[in-house]
């Protein structure tokens, strides 16, 4: 009996910690999607066929993967739902650092005058392409990761096995219909994560304003 008990406490543990977890993959997510789209804003054509080229210089920030989390869960569901997260948080943090690899590459080198700027401008483009195809993807991770913290939440309601036993004593019960409840916990929780997206919003471009330091690209007048 103390052996159910403590693998009960320990999956309860895991699920708090699953929560912090999700909050900060779902920070990093709504960072990494305003960071996308500021990019395709930066890199218009008509931006990139004026004369004062725009060079980009801020970067993608990569999930922290937690592998040890899923250890302490006892729900086979949530258990593969996690692997089937983390690894493709992974894939997104190698295409997350491509594209960044690829376009500082082309940015510091533009800047020290050691490629032309027609080279410049294509790669300019391509990197814009490339936030266009990943922003889907980036769409889907948050949207997955709103789903698992609500998971997350509703499963904190099934707690250890004694104090389910003191809920029995005093009648109480557990909700029916799991889907539906998720539903509405899935609700909630996004309602929550647009104050997140707003503060990241915010916090990024107080970032930017403090780091801002005028750059003069080659063959500007000055």
């Amino acid at each position: 009996m103390k052996k159910v008990y403590d693998r009960k406490e320990k999956n309860h543990t895991s699920l708090v910690r699953l929560q912090h977890y999700f909050n900060d993959c779902l920070n990093t997510t709504s960072d990494n999607l305003y960071i996308a789209s500021d990019c395709i804003g930066v890199f218009t054509d008509a931006r990139l066929t004026s004369g004062n080229h725009p060079i980009y210089m801020n970067v993608f920030h990569q999930y922290q993967i937690d592998m040890e989390l899923m250890i302490g869960l006892t729900n086979l569901d949530l258990i593969n739902e996690m692997a089937s997260l983390n690894a493709g948080l992974k894939k997104m943090n190698e295409s997350l650092a491509t594209i960044d690899r690829a376009y500082g590459q082309i940015r510091d080198a533009y800047i020290s005058k050691t490629i032309s700027e027609s080279d410049y401008l294509e790669n300019a483009r391509r990197t814009r392409d490339r936030c266009v195809q990943v922003r889907p993807f980036l769409t889907q991770t948050h949207d997955d990761l709103v789903r698992l913290f609500a998971v997350a939440k509703l499963l904190m309601k099934n707690p250890p096995f004694f104090v389910r036993v003191t809920q029995a004593l005093v009648r109480t019960k557990y909700p029916k219909g799991f889907e539906a409840l998720l539903e509405r916990e899935t609700t909630e929780v996004k309602a929550g994560m647009e104050a997140i997206a707003k503060a990241s919003e915010q916090r990024i471009r107080e970032a930017e304003a403090s780091a801002a330091q005028p750059i003069i690209p080659p063959g500007a007048a000055r």
